[in-house]
């Protein structure tokens, strides 16, 4: 078999072609190989001459399995030959036009991941990053965890700002009722700006067992087309109206709760539980701070291919995480007025900084040969907690837990190796000072729902999307790190 190979930056080349002596004896392979999927009269399974099959169903009955057969072997022999060459998915098979003394020729392209030439990373000078726990901070963890264990109770007096009301109501416009303009039971609290503007002012004052119409206009740039701008009354009626009862932290309230001995004892635990939270959310921003430059400061030329790959990884996670709140991302993303073409055009950017990225943290492990050893892993997998983990990603994603193991180990080497030879030292500009810097990125919590029979054209749509996770994405030791770091 003739055979000529090129390399040409993120591709590589394989032109084969074949005499009619080797494509002979690859279809008698292949008969070898499927003869038991054919049926001839007087013949067991298997049994019968390539002759009489090929009588029977066509002289090409084998070609298919043959071209299949010999291109499989050829690109495992390929890639085994060249163990230098980082080959992305399968390669794209083209046939091309024999020469003298070939019966077939096929040209085999194969994408390649890019290497990526680094730039500065060490010893570079980044914005300080720094989160100490305060007294304040304390104090609001703690006020946030009285009142998730406030009880609700009722009222017997006019409705406040604060309050939630629970009404039923009707919406018309012009004397006719409108879709979406009805609910009943509906738990509203007064002043979260929920409805249109008007709708919860006007239940200010408003008493259990009252009924009340609400005049108000819909807003211009309202989303439903047919009530733009319009008049509408809505005629409500009020069950009940309930105020949150936070109870007050005193030592019997928390011994209560079963956790701690003492105000003071949950105090404490509850600094050092945010030092934790602090501490991680600090040095995940290091990270972040300190992979941005230098994957700035590095060139890495990416494949179209493995960028339109990536896209795809984030649209099944973003799928993914939609299946957890009872959606599909094509109904979520109709909502928010975008589409899966949408989706998919503005993630291409980030995909390709993502695969940047990880060439960058690869070409860096490999230039400062970082790496973790046996012994490592083994003490790692003694965690059962932690082992039972991998073996969940390993039922899901294949691989085995060793594999994982080594690579957290191996990038956790990686971000301690960034945040030792990196300083974060500068001051932020005095316009950033003044503004909280804003937390790792979490996926959003899944909103609590509404007590209503129906969708209410009342409620103000929500526009906001869920901030996407940061992926995890572990892959096998013998590619290292490489597609662990995502943006």
């Amino acid at each position: 078999m003739k055979s000529t190979f090129e390399k040409n930056k993120c591709e590589a080349t394989l032109k084969i072609a074949l005499t009619p002596e080797e494509w002979e004896t690859e279809l008698d392979n292949a008969y070898v190989r499927t003869a038991r999927k054919y049926r001839v009269d007087g013949f067991r399974p298997g049994k019968a001459p390539r002759s009489f099959i090929e009588a029977r169903y066509g002289k090409g009955v084998f070609f298919d399995d043959a071209i299949d057969l010999c291109l499989n072997r050829v690109v495992r022999e390929f890639l085994t030959e060249h163990t230098e060459l980082e080959v992305f998915g399968q390669p794209e098979v083209m046939p091309d036009k024999t020469g003298e003394g070939e019966a077939l020729a096929f040209t085999l392209t194969f994408t390649l991941y890019p290497d990526a030439k680094l730039g500065e990373y060490k010893g570079i000078k980044l914005p300080k990053i720094e989160y100490n726990v305060t007294d304040e901070d304390v104090d609001t963890r703690i006020n946030a965890e009285m009142r998730q264990a406030s009880r609700t109770v009722s009222v017997d007096r006019p409705a406040a700002l604060g309050d939630t009301t629970v009404i039923d109501y009707v919406g018309t416009v012009d004397g006719v009722e409108f879709d979406g303009g009805k609910a009943e039971k509906y738990e509203l609290k007064l002043g979260s700006n929920t409805f249109i503007p008007g709708f919860e002012d006007g239940l200010v004052g408003v008493a259990k067992g009252e009924e009340r119409d609400v005049k108000v206009k819909f807003p211009e740039e309202y989303h439903a087309e047919n009530l733009k701008g319009k008049d509408a009354v809505f005629h409500v009626t009020v069950h009940d109206v309930t105020v949150e009862e936070v109870p007050e932290l005193t030592d019997e309230f928390v011994k209560d709760r079963g956790r701690y001995g003492s105000v003071e004892e949950y105090k404490a635990a509850t600094r050092k539980n945010l030092e934790t939270s602090f501490a991680n959310r600090q040095r995940n921003e290091r990270i972040d701070a300190a992979m941005k430059a230098i994957t700035d400061a590095a060139e890495c030329e990416v494949p179209e291919k493995i960028v339109a790959a990536e896209v795809e990884r984030m649209w099944a996670e973003f799928a993914h995480q939609m299946s957890h709140y009872g959606i599909s991302p094509e109904d979520y993303l109709k909502y928010n007025n975008s589409t899966p073409e949408q989706f998919r055009a503005e993630r291409k950017e980030p995909a390709e900084r993502n695969v940047k990225m990880r060439r960058v943290m690869r070409a860096i492990i490999d230039a400062e040969k970082l790496e973790a050893d046996e012994a490592e892993v083994k003490a790692k997998l003694r965690d059962p907690q932690y082992r039972a983990e991998l073996e969940h990603e390993v039922h899901h994603n294949g691989g085995s837990v060793e594999e994982y193991a080594y690579n957290d180990i191996l990038t956790n080497k990686f971000f301690d190796f960034l945040l030792e030879n990196n300083e974060f030292t500068e001051e932020k500009p005095a316009e950033e000072k003044s503004e909280k810097p804003a937390a790792k990125k979490t996926a959003a919590k899944k909103p609590a729902a509404k007590k209503a029979t129906e969708t209410t054209e009342a409620e103000k749509p929500a526009a906001k999307k869920p901030a996407a996770k940061k992926p995890a994405a572990k892959k096998p030791a013998t590619k290292k790190a490489d597609d662990k770091k995502d943006e």
